[in-house]
């Protein structure tokens, strides 16, 4: 039978161990009490995860994070992976487990010096990634239940990026500029119409995906299509609309330094033109 070889004992439900000179993380509840370096562990023992990085600097980071997270925060982190992957959004666990752990940890040390971060993007993340916003909750309920805290619903769309972004290939970083041009677009719009806009309604929810789908089509070099007269006759229709809709364009162009074809301010304009007609039945 394959054993392990103990080389550091982190805490009672991690460790860390060698087999074949790999060096492997071993998590599982109690895996390490009372173990010392140099002890073996069974591959049939209580092991809930390994974890194998292949970047040796993402391995040396995680162990860090491990060695500063108290033994109850760390079995957390493990039952958020476990709620994750139960759920079937993500088929590799291997790069979300160490930003969740990061994540947990640090938000966990600012939760009890009550030193947490606003999340701006929360209504977005909700409407855009419903999916991992679901789990995301589950896994902050089971952190508010195992950590006897109470995190804020700001957390709950930190840990819905963090999950979106594995599930949909998209780094943290592209999902975050994705917000930022939704709530600049949606800032046009505001102040073009003179109103706020609802961010509680179905043409919310339908303008915001709409934006991130374009966002994606330039991003790879698709482009919708529309026939001339038509593009010329919403112009003559909603010219108000039309106006705004070429500001965002004209904003989303600039961002991603790349041409944004005619046809997709005709579909812009008449999302817009929805919002329009919604506060004029106000």
């Amino acid at each position: 039978m394959s054993k392990y070889v103990i080389t550091k004992t982190l805490n009672n439900n991690v460790i860390i161990c060698t087999k074949n000179h790999q060096e492997v993380v071993l998590i599982g509840k109690g895996i390490g009490f009372n173990k010392k370096v140099g002890m073996t562990v069974q591959e049939n023992a209580s092991i809930e995860k390994i974890y194998k990085l292949e970047q040796q600097e993402q391995q040396e980071h995680y162990k860090t994070l491990l060695e500063l997270g108290e033994d109850h925060v760390v079995q957390a982190v493990i039952e958020s992976v476990n709620i994750i992957n139960e759920s079937g959004l993500i088929t590799d666990d291997k790069n979300l487990v160490v930003a969740l752990t990061d994540h947990i940890i640090y938000a966990y040390k600012r939760l009890k010096q009550h030193q947490m971060i606003t999340n701006p993007f929360v209504i977005e993340t909700k409407h855009l990634y419903s999916n991992a916003y679901n789990v995301a909750r589950k896994v902050i309920d089971k952190l508010n239940k195992t950590l006897d805290v109470h995190f804020p619903e700001d957390e709950i769309g930190f840990i819905a990026l963090h999950i979106a972004s594995n599930s949909e290939k998209l780094s943290i970083h592209d999902i975050s500029v994705i917000n930022k041009l939704i709530n600049k677009s949606i800032t046009i719009i505001e102040t073009d119409l003179q109103h706020s806009i609802d961010k509680q309604t179905i043409q919310y929810q339908r303008f915001i995906r709409h934006i991130q789908f374009l966002i994606y089509r330039l991003t790879k070099g698709e482009y919708l299509e529309a026939q001339e007269n038509f593009i010329s006759m919403i112009k003559t229709m909603y010219p108000r609309s039309f106006n705004t809709a070429y500001k965002i364009l004209k904003m989303i162009q600039r961002e991603f330094s790349v041409y944004v074809y005619e046809a997709e301010i005709v579909y812009l304009t008449l999302h817009i033109n929805h919002f329009e007609v919604q506060i004029s039945s106000e």
